[in-house]
């Protein structure tokens, strides 16, 4: 009885627990910081889980705000920010501390692009920045880490939340009114350039493209494919895509994201429902406390490599095991002080490191449910933002050739699966190289918010959506005649034209022109 009445007792605890968030749902903005140019409000929205529940995110939004606005002023454009890897819930967008997006932003509203009258349009903007689930409101719970459906949905809906509450501020006169053709743009880096992707697909597929007046992306080193991610970090010896960095087979230069992948995976994908990190993840990598830093979202990345760092000096005693500074060595290697890399061989249980080593096991996606191994492969494919669909707006990339955390692969990825859209929906600046991804995101951010990259939203603006036929200026394929191809360069039809052929609907090639059938 006393069990049963406490079993109740925790329900009613849960389900209160549960009533409170869900009447956090915000009415209002709320004003948190202030600058010259701009007005920084957080705000709580509603969305769905994995699971299709109710869940109530956080979300940053800044709204462009002159000292002396004009009567004709106007918020000209809204942009969808993704941030990056995050391990420290004080890095999120709504966190107090979290500064130096603060700064960023606020540059980025301060009519740092006026120098180009044509270009206004940019800093004349609102910003949406969700914390992503899992930080701010929800740092309680699990970051569905590069679920990118998922965090697509919860970035969008944050986006179509957070505009009608500003919507009630215009109502208010208490902000600038949105121009009526306004223009929506996403970007991110990272871990944000991935979503960025993710996100303009979801707006594609959803038709919110229309709705937001959506114009295309900026993504920077983001990991687009996690497959081809993890092949380099098993494969690459320092020496490719034309680059020399220090990496070597074997390592991954940034060891908390196989953990923050794999958990990603086991909490949102259907085939890992059945499965643990044990499966994934050797005991001794799981004994340095890994997964308790990442739950508590009080340690950034670099604070996490310090206290590897640390038991790669002095040992490790935990869970009643003992591990030497040798047999730490065995796990981490350390090319500089506090810098730790991992050694995939020892961080992944052997059955895991076997199937990722076989290059056979590359060759096709499995398309059931399977064993143990095939299931977190189909988990990572199924997160791949890389293929399988048709972008209808511009994509600006930016990716270093020398990033040894997110690989130009990522990149090379999404040019295989759209041969005939280069330099027309989208082009690549990988004029960073050899720097590593920190390097990269500093600059890319500072270039970005500074107004250094005018060009890049220009580019993007002035794009149209594929609909109807669009010229190939980088074919990888000769076409001639009236022969028909599909978007992977096969040919699909060879003696009629488009509007006489039995083809099935689709997009295909023709005298070097898309066309819609």
């Amino acid at each position: 009885m006393k069990r049963f009445l406490l079993s109740i007792g925790v329900f009613l605890l849960f389900a209160f627990v549960m009533k409170a968030q869900m009447t956090a749902v915000s009415e209002s903005l709320t004003q948190v910081y202030n600058t010259p140019y701009a007005r920084f409000y957080s705000f709580n929205y509603p969305s769905k889980d994995a699971a299709g529940n109710d869940v109530v995110l956080s979300s940053m939004l800044i709204a462009w705000n002159p000292a002396t606005p004009s009567a004709t002023d106007s918020i000209e454009s809204l942009h969808i920010y993704s941030h990056y890897t995050i391990t420290s819930d004080k890095e999120c967008p709504t966190s107090n501390s979290n500064l130096q997006d603060r700064l960023l932003f606020a540059m980025l509203v301060k009519a740092s692009y006026a120098s180009d009258p044509t270009t206004d349009f940019i800093s004349r903007c609102i910003v949406i920045a969700p914390d992503y689930q899992g930080y701010g409101v929800t740092r309680s719970m699990s970051h569905p880490y590069l679920a990118q459906e998922l965090t697509a949905r919860q970035v969008v809906d944050a986006v179509m939340y957070g505009m009608r509450l500003y919507q009630k501020l215009v109502d208010g006169g208490q902000a600038l009114p949105v121009k009526t053709d306004w223009r929506t743009f996403a970007y991110g880096y990272s871990q944000g350039g991935a979503v960025t992707l993710a996100v303009q697909r979801y707006l594609e597929e959803t038709t919110l493209d229309e709705d937001l007046h959506f114009r295309g992306s900026i993504c920077g080193d983001g990991p687009y494919d996690l497959m081809e991610t993890l092949r380099y970090y098993l494969q690459d010896d320092g020496d490719s895509f034309d680059a020399t960095t220090r990496h070597r087979k074997g390592l991954c230069t940034m060891p908390m994201v196989i953990p923050m992948i794999i958990k990603g995976m086991l909490d949102t994908h259907p085939n890992m429902a059945e499965h643990t990190l044990g499966d994934y993840l050797s005991q001794q990598f799981l004994d340095t406390g890994i997964m308790d830093w990442l739950a508590s979202k009080d340690f950034s990345t670099g604070e996490i490599s310090k206290k590897w760092y640390q038991q790669l000096q002095n040992g490790l005693d935990a869970n009643g095991r003992h591990y030497t500074p040798e047999q730490m060595a065995e796990l981490f290697y350390s090319p500089s002080t506090n810098d730790v890399w991992g050694r995939l061989d020892k961080v992944f249980t052997p059955g895991l490191y076997e199937y990722l080593s076989n290059e056979d096991n590359f060759s096709t996606v499995p398309s059931e449910k399977g064993d143990v191994w095939q299931d977190i492969h189909r988990a990572l494919a199924d997160n791949n933002v890389a293929s399988g669909w048709e972008p209808r707006h511009r994509i600006q990339f930016v990716h270093s050739r020398g990033d040894m955390v997110v690989p130009y692969a990522n990149y090379l990825a999404f040019s295989d699966a759209h041969p005939f859209y280069l330099d027309n929906l989208y082009r690549i600046d990988d004029s960073l190289t050899p720097s590593d991804h920190t390097d990269v995101g500093t600059s890319f951010f500072l270039k970005l918010f500074a107004g250094a990259y005018g060009d890049y939203f220009k580019w993007v603006d002035e794009g149209l959506p594929t609909t109807g036929v669009v010229e190939i200026h980088n074919s990888k394929f000769k076409i001639q005649n009236d022969e028909i191809y599909d978007l992977s360069g096969r040919k699909a039809n060879s003696k009629f034209k488009i509007k006489d052929s039995k083809l099935r609907k689709g997009i295909y090639i023709q005298n070097g022109r898309k066309v819609v059938f």
